[in-house]
C-alpha cells in the first residue's frame, strides 16, 4: 500500500498532521450525502479534511474529496467524476491543475465537528522514517501536542513531544519487539498509557 494523505489541523496558526485519533468520529462524509471514491493510491479514503482550532472549537475548514462513479468504457474501468452536494451551504469548486488529486473542493467551511476524545497532532516528519505504505503514527514525527476535546471544544492542549522521542527511541531500538521480554513490554506498554490522557496505540 502506497503511504497515506494525512488529515492535517491548525493548532495557534501552526499546521499539524492528524497521527492519532481516540474517540467519536471526526467529519463523516456519508452524513453529507457524499460517497467518496478512491481514485490514487496515496488515498484510499477518497478524501482528505483540514481541521482548526478556532475560539477554543474544533472546526472542519477544509475539505478535498473525489466523487463520482466508476464506468466500464470496454477497456477499462474509467471514473466519471461528479459535482458533490453542499456542505454547511457551501458549494464546492473545481480544482485547478491538469492532474488534480481530488475534483471537489471545499473551502472556509466553518464546519462544527462535535468530536470528543483526543487527537494526536504532530509536525516535523521525520523522513528518515519514511515507510511507503499506510499513515504514519505519531511517533516519527518531532513535535507531537495532544488535544482533548469534549463535544467539539477544547478543554487541553499540551506538547508530548518528550514522550514521544521516547517512544521513537524504543521503536527505533526494537522496531517489532521481538527481543523484549514480555514483562518489558508490558512496562513500556504501562508507561506509554499513563504518558497520555487516552491510549492511542503507540506502540505499533
Amino acid at each position: 500500500m502506497t503511504a497515506q494523505i494525512s488529515d492535517s489541523i491548525w493548532i495557534n496558526e501552526e499546521n499539524f498532521s492528524v497521527v492519532g485519533v481516540n474517540g467519536n468520529d471526526l467529519f463523516i462524509p456519508q452524513a453529507w450525502g457524499i460517497n467518496p471514491v478512491a481514485t490514487v493510491s496515496s488515498c484510499w479514503r477518497g478524501y482528505v479534511c483540514q481541521y482548526k482550532i478556532q475560539s477554543n472549537k474544533l472546526l472542519l475548514d477544509n475539505l478535498q474529496v473525489s466523487f463520482g462513479i466508476y464506468e466500464n468504457n470496454g477497456i477499462r474501468q474509467a471514473f466519471v467524476p461528479q459535482t458533490s452536494p453542499a456542505i454547511n451551504g457551501v458549494i464546492p469548486n473545481a480544482p485547478g491543475g491538469d492532474y488534480p488529486l481530488f475534483n471537489n473542493i471545499y473551502e472556509n467551511l466553518g464546519l462544527e465537528i462535535n468530536f470528543s476524545g483526543g487527537i494526536l497532532a504532530g509536525n516535523g516528519f521525520i523522513q528518515a522514517l519514511y515507510v511507503h505504505m499506510g499513515f504514519h503514527p505519531a511517533w516519527k514525527y518531532h513535535h507531537v501536542h495532544e488535544l482533548i476535546l469534549e463535544k467539539g471544544n477544547t478543554q487541553e492542549i499540551r506538547d508530548v513531544s518528550g514522550v514521544i522521542e521516547k517512544i521513537r527511541n524504543k521503536m527505533i531500538e526494537h522496531p517489532l519487539a521481538a527481543d523484549i521480554s514480555e514483562s518489558s513490554q508490558r512496562d513500556f506498554e504501562s508507561w506509554i498509557e499513563k504518558s497520555f490522557r487516552l491510549n492511542y496505540n503507540l506502540n505499533q
